[in-house]
């Protein structure tokens, strides 16, 4: 399986038994996350955290490309519209609430991707462009890009695509039952007195909601396996 290598950037080192390095399980955990914080130091060098959409693809050499998209005239395009700026963005999934006989020992299961790239802008190359937007768009909504019209171009004008190329990566994964302090066991009293466990945590979609001028018929395949 194919793995970032471990550095100084991206290397876990508080539980190190919960790394992992694959980019197969970096790029899972980014594309079921669907939302990235992406963080940067802005002109002044101030730090800036921003949530955002993002498309994690991989291109024929195999490296990893993260697609964002934003407005042409936000900061954060301002920002990463150059070259070699270097940014992080995480994607993380709360799996379960892990409740411990303390509350110091009480936790949560969760995945957690971190990438490290810096930024490769793709201009106003219209074919770039169009993959780009094809890939956020099936990566948030799968089948929408086939299905929906596609952008105008007063739409591809007031779009920005941001390109990072990711070059270092980790996961981190908490999973299973509480992780008890000895003494706390050994006291049968505390035990008898608190509940403890995990109470498993599922993201799940509600019946879809149409307009009152969407189309008529069966639900579209795409919609109804969202």
């Amino acid at each position: 399986m194919d793995v970032y290598e471990k550095s100084d950037l991206n290397t876990v080192r508080r539980h190190p038994e919960r790394a992992k390095y694959d980019k197969e399980i970096v790029a899972a955990i980014i594309r079921e996350s669907k939302i990235l914080h992406v963080a940067f130091t802005d002109e002044d060098e101030m730090p800036q955290c921003m949530p955002m959409i993002g498309a994690l693809e991989e291109n024929e050499q195999g490296d990893h490309i993260l697609y964002l998209h934003a407005h042409p005239s936000s900061r954060i395009f301002k920002r990463l519209n150059q070259p070699d700026i270097r940014i992080a963005a995480t994607g993380t999934i709360l799996d379960g609430y892990v409740l411990a006989l303390s509350s110091f020992g009480s936790s949560m299961n969760y995945r957690s991707a971190v990438l490290h790239g810096f930024t490769s802008p793709i201009g106003n190359n219209q074919e770039d462009k169009t993959e780009a937007f094809a890939q956020i768009t099936e990566r948030t909504i799968p089948g929408r890009w086939d299905h929906a019209r596609k952008p105008t171009p007063a739409e591809y004008k007031g779009t920005a695509v941001i390109r990072v190329i990711v070059d270092s990566a980790s996961v981190k994964i908490r999973s299973g039952p509480p992780v008890e302090d000895k003494k706390d066991l050994a006291d049968t009293e505390l035990a008898s007195k608190v509940w403890t466990g995990v109470v498993p945590v599922h993201k799940v979609t509600g019946p879809p909601q149409p307009t009152d001028y969407s189309m008529q018929g069966p639900l579209p395949s795409h919609v109804a396996q969202l």
